[in-house]
């Protein structure tokens, strides 16, 4: 009689057991473990949607200084007659001469059809723009090649013709592109990395 009192209490103590909820303990070490691993995933996604933006913003920003750097390369190359090949007050910052070195905040050209060409850094806007005089005399055009420039140089070399004339040697471009910033993260400014992108040609048609 006992044993079968005793196997009675067994069973009903193991439905008891089976029936028994989650501790209020319980419950809240669940919350706390489930908040950790949802704060952390969040910062993990935060942190890739912000590296994301800034490689975005520098690949665009390089993508545009080399396509303006090649232009002005080509530009130099087929043009016939290059400046300033002398010192200019008239332009901030002036364009100064030590030796046969100009350092220029602007080049100015004439291209193969008799047009002037003129691209010059706009310090005030961080822009620079290209400014176009067609040779039949019409109205000057211009327009802003690409922003967010933080420092652009031109350094142009020249030399000494047969003739007494000065002409363009070799020209070299100093661009520093700042990268947009995406307004729709918070990304630092500080973590964007500037462009620099620097290339140097040779005029192949010049007027002797």
């Amino acid at each position: 009689m006992q044993d079968r009192t005793r196997h009675k209490d067994s069973d009903r103590l193991r439905r008891t057991y089976r029936r028994r909820g989650v501790s209020l303990v319980e419950l809240m070490a669940a919350l706390v473990i489930s908040a950790l691993l949802l704060t952390a995933t969040m910062v993990a996604t935060d942190a890739s949607f912000k590296a994301y933006a800034i490689a975005t913003e520098e690949a665009s920003a390089q993508i545009s200084g080399r396509m303006v750097m090649t232009r002005m390369l080509t530009l130099v190359r087929t043009s016939t007659a290059h400046g300033p090949l002398l010192p200019d007050a008239t332009v901030e910052p002036p364009a100064t001469l030590i030796g046969n070195t100009i350092t220029s905040p602007y080049i100015e050209l004439i291209d193969q059809d008799g047009n002037l060409v003129r691209v010059e850094y706009r310090t005030n806007d961080l822009e620079l723009w290209s400014l176009f005089t067609p040779a039949d005399g019409g109205a000057q055009q211009e327009q802003p090649i690409i922003g967010g420039v933080t420092a652009a140089v031109f350094t142009l070399e020249r030399r000494l013709t047969d003739d007494n004339i000065f002409v363009l040697d070799r020209a070299t471009f100093d661009l520093t592109v700042q990268p947009s910033i995406d307004a729709t993260l918070p990304v630092e400014s500080e973590q964007v990395t500037s462009v620099r992108l620097i290339a140097s040609t040779m005029p192949r048609r010049l007027e002797q």
